[in-house]
């Protein structure tokens, strides 16, 4: 079992959540603050126009430099990273960034090309059910190689818009369908007064991003220290 996969099931147990920074950039010193802010892990990206920070990641070869800074930076924390955003057949490179280090991938189930990621012992799959899928789609996921799923089941023209008692349900809904270890991304503005709410639901990770933390260091700091005191103190 990979220590992503692990430290999932171990807020599981002590009904905490995991606290993931998804950074609105590949930079190094950002993951360096987020880190000793408190997040459990970051994750960052690559091969795509990521829609809530409106930032353009360039391709392995492009971005190599940075993540290799930010690996070196984390290094002894949990690091996972978004390979592609669409369904390409590239097992090398799915390889090679199990090599690096990164402890997760991040991608769409619709993107995730089967037979073609490593062994998960090392470098697990969070794959995402993603707006149109159906809720009912999650009752398969126990029977896929897979390790964590990502409720990215928010419409990204509602990104930003708060977090209610019906998004939450929606969660619940897929709680109840699988046992595999959930993550939620802020598409909404989960605040860290909803954090006890997620718990309760059986949520094990919380993934941070530009919706709730902006773009700058202070303020992503800032969130990130507050989300940490929000689940510490649970």
């Amino acid at each position: 079992m990979s220590r992503f996969v692990n430290a999932l099931m171990k807020a599981r147990q002590e009904k905490k959540l995991v606290l993931i920074a998804s950074l609105p950039r590949n930079d190094a010193e950002l993951a360096r603050a987020v880190r000793d802010a408190g997040a459990d892990a970051v994750k960052i990206h690559m091969n795509v126009h990521h829609h809530a920070s409106n930032t353009t990641f360039g391709s392995l070869d492009e971005e190599r430099e940075k993540l290799t800074a930010i690996l070196k930076v984390c290094e002894g924390k949990l690091t996972g990273i978004m390979p592609f955003a669409a369904p390409v057949s590239d097992p090398d490179t799915l390889k090679e960034l199990s090599e690096m280090g990164f402890d997760f991938y991040s991608q769409y189930l619709a993107h995730a090309v089967c037979g073609c990621f490593p062994s998960p012992e090392k470098t697990a799959r969070m794959l995402a059910l993603a707006v149109d899928d159906p809720i009912e789609l999650a009752e398969g996921l126990d029977r896929l190689p897979t390790e964590v799923c990502e409720l990215s089941i928010m419409d990204g023209s509602t990104y930003g818009q708060p977090f209610t008692y019906h998004d939450l349900l929606r969660y619940a809904a897929v709680r109840g369908k699988t046992k595999k270890p959930l993550v939620v991304p802020s598409q909404h503005l989960i605040t860290p007064e909803s954090v006890s709410d997620l718990i309760e639901i059986g949520i094990e990770g919380l993934m941070i991003g530009a919706v709730v933390a902006g773009s700058t260091v202070e303020s992503w700091v800032e969130s990130v220290k507050n989300f940490r005191e929000a689940i510490d103190n649970v």
